[in-house]
């Protein structure tokens, strides 16, 4: 038998954390109310194409175009990236940069 824990009351960080942590396998009950409290927590009306989860993570991914890019550590191809949390299905798009934003982050790195 497992705690009923209110997950309502955590902060999306401490979701985060308890998603990492829980048992899966000895805590389904726990480890679903978690996942359901996060896409709560989010908002949204995301889901998952592979498995329709509804909760998500995003982080942003810098990606060098040719040689030179990747020899003086610049990175043209800026992308946004949703990762599903259940299942790790990740889609990737594509972040429009302004130039001078790009000159910036050339002579600034």
């Amino acid at each position: 038998m497992s705690i009923k824990v209110d997950y309502d009351k955590y902060t999306i960080d401490e979701l985060f954390e308890a998603y990492s942590s829980v048992d899966r396998k000895q805590y389904p009950e726990n480890f679903t109310r978690i996942k359901a409290a996060i896409a709560k927590k989010q908002g949204g009306s995301y889901s998952c194409p592979k498995c329709q989860c509804g909760g998500y993570e995003t982080s942003e991914m810098y990606a060098a175009q040719d040689r030179f890019e990747s020899v003086l550590d610049y990175e043209t191809g800026k992308f946004v990236t949703v990762s599903c949390m259940d299942c790790g299905f990740t889609e990737l798009y594509k972040k429009s940069a302004s130039v001078t934003g790009s000159l910036l982050d050339f002579f600034v790195s």
